[in-house]
């Protein structure tokens, strides 16, 4: 069967939501001790060997091309994850989180400078409701502002997962996506391990396993394997600006799923601003102008 673009959408939709449930996991983890880097390399490690199991007659056929695109893909995605590691350890979760979304803006700019795709009216309108929904959701604007070395990095994160989402919609569309996802994996673990040993320094022995261990296989298995073989599948048959919008719906599951495990309370901001980022998204769906072809056309028909 053909998957239409409304399919890819919806694939994407689920992805969002597989990853918003990663925050509340994710946080269990840290709880327990568990640092961002053996976090980042037991997600990439459990991603790698679920990959290859079900896909390794392709993954075996790999050629250099496929390799070099893969390899791409995984350094800017894992560069979007280590970033924004870094840039939550020195700002707030919400000034992370909101600067971090800006790679909405960047991706239809992306998409037009590297590949020559054009820039809807509509694009405009989709994000900037987007981005007030994200403002009202974090709270950013009742809290005093202050740029910090944290909040660079969150841009650069941004840039980062921009950079990312537009790679796999136009870049990566000929590579079969199990090598691209199987990529993904490998990056993020030998990332994450390096992240882990020289930075982190290697530290396992204060982790509470028996309270860490569900949360990072829930993190591999779920978040990552499923979660982004969905997305590599689903973004060759969208567009980059959607995609970047529906998978901006990651926040929003997020505070969802943290709200029902008690991590914080539901508020109206959450409400508010969970539907203008429904309502960018929406937006960006329909197409405008065949509604109103299609409309003229009913009302031809209905005079005849």
């Amino acid at each position: 069967m053909k998957m239409t673009k409304s399919m890819a959408n919806l694939l994407l939709l689920i992805a969002a939501a597989l990853w918003g449930s990663g925050f509340v996991v994710t946080k269990i983890a840290l709880d327990a001790n568990v640092s961002p880097g053996f976090v980042n390399f037991s997600r990439g490690f459990l991603f790698v060997v679920l990959v290859f199991m079900f896909f390794y007659k392709k993954i075996i056929k790999m050629t250099l091309k496929d390799f070099k695109v893969g390899l791409i893909a995984g350094l800017l995605n894992f560069g979007g994850f280590i970033t924004q590691t870094i840039g939550v350890q020195y700002t707030t979760p919400s000034n992370n989180a909101f600067i971090s979304a800006t790679y909405v803006v960047i991706i239809p700019f992306l998409a037009w400078v590297l590949y020559q795709k054009k820039l809807p009216v509509k694009s405009f309108v989709s994000i900037a409701f987007c981005l007030l929904g994200m403002t009202i959701l974090t709270g950013i604007l009742n809290k005093a502002i202050n740029i910090n070395i944290g909040d660079v990095y969150s841009f650069i994160c941004a840039l980062f997962y921009a950079a990312s989402i537009v790679y796999l919609g136009y870049g990566a569309r000929t590579t079969d996506f199990s090598i691209v996802a199987f990529m993904l994996g490998v990056v993020q673990a030998i990332g994450g391990l390096a992240f882990f040993f020289f930075v982190e320094e290697g530290q396992l022995t204060s982790i509470n396993w028996s309270v860490a261990i569900v949360p990072l296989l829930y993190m591999g298995i779920i978040c990552s394997f499923v979660g982004q073989t969905v997305q590599v599948v689903a973004q060759k048959h969208t567009s980059a600006t959607t995609a970047g919008l529906i998978m901006m719906l990651e926040g929003a599951f997020g505070s969802i799923f943290s709200v029902m495990f008690g991590f914080e309370s539901f508020t109206v901001q959450l409400v508010v601003g969970g539907m203008l980022i429904m309502l960018s998204i929406i937006l960006m769906e329909v197409d405008f102008k065949q509604m109103l072809v299609k409309n003229k056309e009913q009302l031809r028909n209905q005079k005849f």
